[in-house]
């Protein structure tokens, strides 16, 4: 999961994060760069219903690109977090595997108002197929939860370090 991340932020040149689909409902946060333990303990969860980004993206399974966080009233609850960190804009876009599952969503934070490229999002969006077949390759018949979890704990101990 480090290098799909490590890949979608070399194109945006920003920080960022992916959450794995553990079911339909939510998304758990596995991969990040950039953010503190505060931040990370925030965004452990989300919900599908949620107003987040991802949430929006996850459930839309369309990316969701947010060019001022200042002027998008369903990041209201998420508007102090994304001040203390420093993010002004954000995109999430969901790995769609073969037959439309969304198996996860990346998402990329800029520190200044900005939109990406079209020809960013196309490619993180073609990308993106390629990502959901690693991640179903990589997690098969595992307990998503129990996968996210680890993955979670190996985040925190690794900022806390």
């Amino acid at each position: 999961m480090r290098t799909i991340l490590n890949d979608v932020i070399a194109l945006h040149g920003a920080f960022g994060n992916i959450q794995l689909a553990i079911d339909d409902d939510t998304l758990a946060l596995i991969e990040h760069r950039g953010f503190d333990g505060p931040s990370l303990r925030s965004l452990r969860r989300v919900a599908r219903e949620g107003g987040a980004a991802s949430a929006r993206a996850f459930a839309a399974r369309k990316p969701v690109v947010i060019p001022d966080l200042s002027k998008d009233r369903a990041l209201a609850p998420y508007q102090q977090l994304a001040n203390t960190m420093g993010i002004r804009a954000m995109q999430s876009t969901p790995f769609i595997a073969a037959g439309g599952k969304c198996v996860g969503v990346v998402s990329t934070h800029f520190a200044n108002v900005h939109t990406p490229t079209e020809i960013e999002m196309e490619t993180l969006q073609q990308y993106g197929f390629v990502a959901a077949d690693f991640i179903i390759s990589k997690t098969q018949g595992a307990d998503l939860a129990a996968v996210a979890d680890a993955c979670f704990r190996r985040l925190i101990a690794d900022v806390a370090a």
